[in-house]
């Protein structure tokens, strides 16, 4: 398929993740991918997959939580394009606290501003960009904004605003041609789970592998099946659908898990 021939897209975290398996998703359908993204070294790689594939790819290093940055970025990614037709606000970070001990206070900043703060920045600067031509934006939440985790309150509560912000931005930017929807995914096995364990190749396996009983399909997922979501979300095959949050999670959100 090239059903994103021509176009321009950016994806925030692209560096790694689900992030990175999107890049490579819409690259393969003909976009020109731009990674956006804290990590260099890893950006850098995931642009040479994309090249080594036919595909076309940059990376600008920026770091969502410098707002600076942010505003950096934005003025560099509108040297190099004209137009941007695609935006995947996926960057986040989780760390854990719980409400009793008061953990979660050295949290609250990085977090927020990484989570909600920085990408609705960049959302807003390179909103210009976004209505030369028209196009779509997918924001990522996760299961954790609709079911709630010990330990986790407050990365589970910036993914609950990010279905709220996903609904204002699509009433706020409907009349520009732009569509506005997130993706919810549930467990997915990405770096976040396996990348600092002593053998991360072991782990990785493990987690594919080892079935779980938190959703009804019994296993987790890739994280190519979520960029397989959003990029559905992001091509014309959506174009009645804006404001939603679609949930990718194995049927966990929703439905009783036995």
């Amino acid at each position: 398929m090239t059903r994103f021939e021509g176009k321009v897209a950016l994806v925030t975290g692209g560096a790694a993740g689900i992030g990175r398996a999107t890049a490579l998703r819409l690259a393969a359908e003909g976009a020109h991918v731009i990674i956006a993204d804290v990590n260099a070294e890893m950006g850098n790689q995931a642009v040479a997959q994309i090249r080594k594939a036919d595909g076309s790819a940059t990376f600008r290093e920026v770091d969502l939580a410098d707002d600076a940055a942010v505003e950096a970025n934005g003025r560099a990614v509108a040297a190099e394009v004209p137009a941007l037709h695609l935006l995947v606000n996926n960057a986040a970070i989780l760390r854990q606290g719980r409400i009793e001990d008061g953990a979660w206070l050295p949290n609250w900043e990085i977090e927020t501003r990484v989570g909600l703060r920085g990408w609705v920045l960049m959302t807003q600067l390179l909103l210009p960009l976004l209505k030369q031509e028209g196009g779509a934006i997918v924001n990522l939440s996760s299961e954790g904004g609709f079911l709630g985790r010990p330990g986790q309150w407050v990365y589970d509560a910036i993914k609950a605003g990010v279905v709220s912000v996903t609904k204002t931005m699509a009433q706020e930017f409907v009349a520009n041609g732009i569509r506005v929807n997130a993706v919810a995914p549930g467990w997915i096995v990405t770096e976040m789970h396996f990348g600092n364990h002593p053998n991360p190749a072991a782990r990785k396996k493990e987690l594919e592998e080892s079935p779980i009983t938190s959703c009804i399909m019994k296993r987790r997922a890739g994280p190519e099946e979520v960029a397989s979501a959003i990029a559905f979300l992001l091509s014309d095959d959506a174009s009645y659908i804006t404001g939603t949050t679609l949930h990718v999670d194995g049927g966990r959100v929703g439905m009783s898990v036995g």
